[in-house]
């Protein structure tokens, strides 16, 4: 299932999408936010690929309106806790995408999807403290800070 908006398209991350994928994550700018095991580092293109869609419930590539056939970042759904109702969403961008709303309009998408198609009432969203940028689109988004501590910050939002 592919969702659009005005700014953005989200595409199922496939194994055929892995060196665009690998391309985003492992971009300096990107990539110095992760956690420590996010990045193996012996992994290949194709085995990260295929180790993120078999984590996630739901990965997409972030494509812009104008340029669809470019995958420009990553957003996904995982850790669905199913009692809970809830689920935890995070993604990626290449820098010379940031500050147009692309992520902002991703992010909304996914949103939107975990709320109408699982029937999903919580959304948590977690960085690491120092992604100042990320911190900002987060609590932009309405999230509200439920911890933080010097390596990572945890966000909620009732949907």
């Amino acid at each position: 299932m592919v969702l659009s908006n005005k700014l953005v398209v989200l595409h199922p991350l496939t194994i055929a999408d892995h060196t665009a994928f690998f391309r985003v994550n492992t971009h300096p700018e990107v990539s110095k936010y992760f956690d420590e095991g996010a990045l193996k580092g012996n992994e290949t293109s194709l085995e990260f690929t295929l180790r993120l869609i078999r984590s996630c419930e739901y990965i997409f590539t972030i494509r812009s309106i104008e340029k669809p056939g470019l995958i420009i970042g990553d957003c996904a759904l995982h850790d669905w806790n199913k009692q809970a109702n809830e689920i935890e969403m995070g993604g990626a961008l290449l820098p010379e995408y940031w500050g147009l709303g692309l992520m902002q309009s991703a992010l909304d998408l996914l949103t939107h999807f975990a709320n109408q198609e699982l029937g999903i009432k919580t959304v948590l969203a977690s960085t690491t403290s120092a992604n100042s940028k990320a911190i900002r689109l987060i609590e932009k988004m309405g999230f509200k800070k439920t911890s933080a501590d010097d390596v990572n910050t945890m966000f909620r939002k009732v949907v």
